[in-house]
Order: C-alpha cells, then structure tokens, then sequence
C-alpha cells in the first residue's frame, strides 16, 4: 500500500538531517528529508478523513500534554513578542523567530502524529526498528567512506565532499571526521545513540529479538554486527560527546545486567566496550575521526599539563579553547541568566539567542571563540551573521525560552510517552529505559524540535505501552 512505503521511506530518510532540497535559509540547519514522506502521509490521511469517512485509529493519549505546550507556548510567546520593539536581528523580528519556532515544532508534532499513525503492533515496531537500522547502516557506510578518503586526501576526497553535499547543507567542508548523511559528525553520534543503541542492549539484556519475540537462531552475531555498525558509526563521527554517551550507556546497561544476574549480557556489554577501545587506536594510526586531533588533543593536553588548578586563569582558557567548549558554556550560562530573571515563561521559544550578548558571561569574551574564522562568538553577536547563540541544550532552552511551566509540559509528555505503563517483557523494559537516556544525552547537546531522531523513539515507546494485538485493517 501506498502509506506504508511512505512510511518506510520515511524511515530510511531519517539519517538525512540537513538536505539541501529544503530551501529555509542561511540560518537553517535542521532540515530533515523525512518530512517530505511525512507530509504525503497527513495528507492522505485527511483526505480518508475528509473524502472517504474513515477515521484513524489513534489513541488520544499522549497527545493533551503536548497540545498543552504548544498552546502554552505560542500564547506566552505572543504576549511577549508584541510587548517588545519589533528589532530586527539576523534577518529577524521577535516575531519572526517565534513562528519559526512554532514551524519546527509543528515539524515535529508531525512525525510524532505519523509515527503513532503507523506504529500500533508488535509487527510495526519490528518493522519501524530494522528500516531505522538500515537507513542508519547506510549512514555509516558513508561515514567510512569519509573517514577513508579523509585519510587518504586527494580525488578520493574530493569525492567524497562531492557525495557529502548531495545530502547535507553544512557550514564546514569535511575536515578531519566524518558526518555520513548528515550536517555534521555529532549529529550523526547523536542519530546513533536515539536509534541504533537502544534497540541494541535491549536484545542483548533480554535476550529477545524483538518485544514479544525470543532470540532466534543467530540472534548473538546479529546483536554483534549491529554493535559494530554503532560503534564504527561513532569512531568515524569522532564526537566526543557520542563516544562519551555510548560509554555511559554501556557501563550502566552493564552494571544493570549484572544485578539481574545477567552476566553474559553483562560481559558482551563490556567487551564492545573494549574493542571500540581497540579499534579507537586503529583511528589514531589514520588520523580521522575519533583518531584526529579534536578528539585526541585534549586528552594529550591533560596528559601534559602537570597542574589542573581551575583558579589558575591561563589553565581555564586554555583548557576552554582545547575542548573547544567556550561557546557551548557561554551559550549555557546566558541560558540559565534567562530563566533567572524570567522564570516562569522564559523570553519566547525561539528568541533566546536575541537576548545572548546580554547574559553572555565576560569570561567568554577572552577565549578563543573569537579567532577569525569561527563560527561562535563574533558571529553570534554579528546582527547580519546566520549563526545563533542558542543554548545547544534543550533543557536550557526549554527554561530560558518558555520558562518552568513550559519546561514542566514537554517533560510530562516525554516521561508520559516512555513510561506510561508497566513494561510486558524485558525488551520493553530494557529497551524504554535506553531510550530515556539515549534522548537524555541527545537533549543535552541539542535544541531543535524539527528533527524525526527525537520523536520516533517516543512513538516507539508508546506503542509499546499500548501495542494492538493484531494488524488492523485500515489505516489513516
């Protein structure tokens, strides 16, 4: 049927973050191919509604608190916006910023809607977890691509920026990691830890293929090669913060199996610990990804550093400018300056980085995020720059844009949709609790509501919670 290749489509298009056949600006990251499918999905969904009769077969539930906070959101933020001088910054008026705002959330209520259209049964959520798989596969095989032509420079490189541009709008040509099919190498990490890792150490915990399936005959090389499309994912990536998560993710998921006296899962867990360890010295020797020097500097640069007193003023900048962290603290620092001094509704979603060079921290104007040619500091206060001072944290941004109320509505819904019910098996149970520290992690190196990488896995969780004993007949 026509919806259901739409949806797979949708699927295999999520690791697309950034196409360039979306025409939204210079200033516009985030740009998922996904809603083109999702898009043809609603509107054959009202035309069955509308033509045919026929009403879809959705649960309500899920969808109050979120109808809440944006309703929360786009009334606070009007009252706002209208209080203020209608300054253009960035191409932007108060207003503007806050329908653009309110555009990527309805972007994402959008893949919310189709993900809970089209994942009801226990079949829907195998199906929508290996399309995931695939499309996240084929990601990888390009990120290796990159990391290898990274490596050896030249036509294959040149290639490879060729192929890289095709799928992704980017600030920065590839340099030294690869990004797969997305804009940039965190991103790929973090699409990697919201849909690949969960449904990994759910099976391996569980010992299950799938909710309500046992392991099938092979299930442990499949659990293996799925671990080290992960794994490769993030050396090729080279973020930091991915590498980092993935080892929290494991470590506790480990920690956890052997309190249930899961000592196999226990040790499986640890071993793909070790050999991401291993192959991370294979990546040093190439000097790529999570072998180049954005990752491996600063640990040299602790390493040789003999005293790490923080009163120490030359120590702070310079270990700011290795981890190249300034921005993103600034950023985080004038967040909470925000929600301080607007508690309870925050300066209107997507406003807050008009308000930056107000809360910035002095600190930041000494660091090395104001060398020429970066893409933070100057160019955030630069009123004809695209880049933005935003809090690269969705819960920063959440308080310092639509303040505690708001911040206390998404959150209901997000525990709402992940924990609503008793789990049925251990998949489930292994498999949501992933998926809450997966998106925890996302959360803290993000802020963008438009992305499918955010909402699927909730829609996932929820039809676990409630999923339908048979395949329905229709479908809207």
């Amino acid at each position: 049927r026509m919806e259901q290749l739409l949806w797979r489509g949708l699927l295999l298009c999520v690791p697309v973050a950034a196409t360039p056949l979306l025409p939204l600006g210079s200033g516009t990251l985030t740009r998922p191919l996904a809603i083109v499918p999702a898009g043809a999905l609603l509107l054959l969904a009202g035309v069955r509604m509308i033509v045919l009769r026929q009403r879809p077969r959705l649960l309500a539930r899920g969808f109050l608190l979120l109808g809440l906070f944006f309703a929360f959101v786009t009334l606070s933020g009007l009252v706002i916006v209208f209080a203020q001088p209608p300054i253009v910054f960035k191409g932007q008026a108060p207003l503007d910023s806050l329908l653009r705002a309110l555009f990527t959330l309805v972007m994402g209520a959008s893949f919310y809607t189709v993900a809970r259209l089209h994942i009801r049964t226990a079949n829907d959520i195998r199906i929508t977890i290996r399309y995931l798989f695939i499309g996240m596969t084929a990601s990888v095989a390009v990120a290796v691509f990159q990391a290898i032509a990274l490596a050896v420079h030249g036509e294959m490189l040149r290639v490879a920026q060729a192929l890289t541009d095709l799928f992704a709008v980017h600030y920065q040509n590839l340099s030294d990691r690869a990004q797969g099919v997305s804009y940039e190498p965190s991103w790929l990490a973090t699409e990697i830890l919201a849909l690949l890792a969960p449904a990994l150490i759910a099976a391996s915990i569980s010992h299950q293929s799938a909710i309500g399936k046992p392991a099938e005959r092979g299930h442990v090389w499949r659990v293996a090669g799925g671990f080290g499309v992960a794994i490769t994912g993030l050396l090729c990536a080279g973020s930091r913060f991915g590498l980092g998560a993935m080892i929290a993710m494991l470590v506790l998921s480990s920690i956890a199996a052997a309190r249930r006296g899961k000592f196999l899962a226990a040790g499986t867990l640890l071993s793909v610990l070790v050999a991401g360890g291993g192959s991370l010295y294979v990546m040093g020797q190439l000097g790529t990804g999570a072998g180049s020097s954005y990752v491996l500097g600063p640990l040299r640069y602790l390493s040789s550093t003999q005293s790490l007193d923080t009163s120490n003023p030359d120590l702070a900048s310079n270990l700011s400018d290795t981890l190249a962290l300034a921005g993103r603290a600034a950023a985080a620092q004038a967040a909470v300056g925000m929600w301080l001094d607007h508690p309870v509704s925050g300066v209107s979603l997507g406003n807050g980085y008009r308000h930056f060079a107000h809360y910035a921290p002095e600190w930041f104007f000494a660091t090395g995020a104001f060398n020429s040619g970066n893409r933070e500091g100057a160019a955030w206060l630069d009123p004809n720059a695209p880049e933005k001072g935003n809090a690269k944290n969705m819960l920063l941004r959440l308080l310092s844009e639509t303040g505690l109320v708001g911040f206390v509505l998404f959150f209901a819904f997000f525990l709402r949709q992940i924990f609503h019910d008793p789990a049925t098996d251990a998949y489930h149970a292994e498999f949501r609790l992933a998926t809450a520290v997966a998106l925890g992690f996302g959360y803290l190196n993000t802020d963008t509501f438009a992305d499918p990488t955010f909402w699927i896995p909730l829609a996932l969780c929820f039809a676990m919670n409630h999923r339908q004993a048979t395949e329905p007949r229709e479908e809207a």
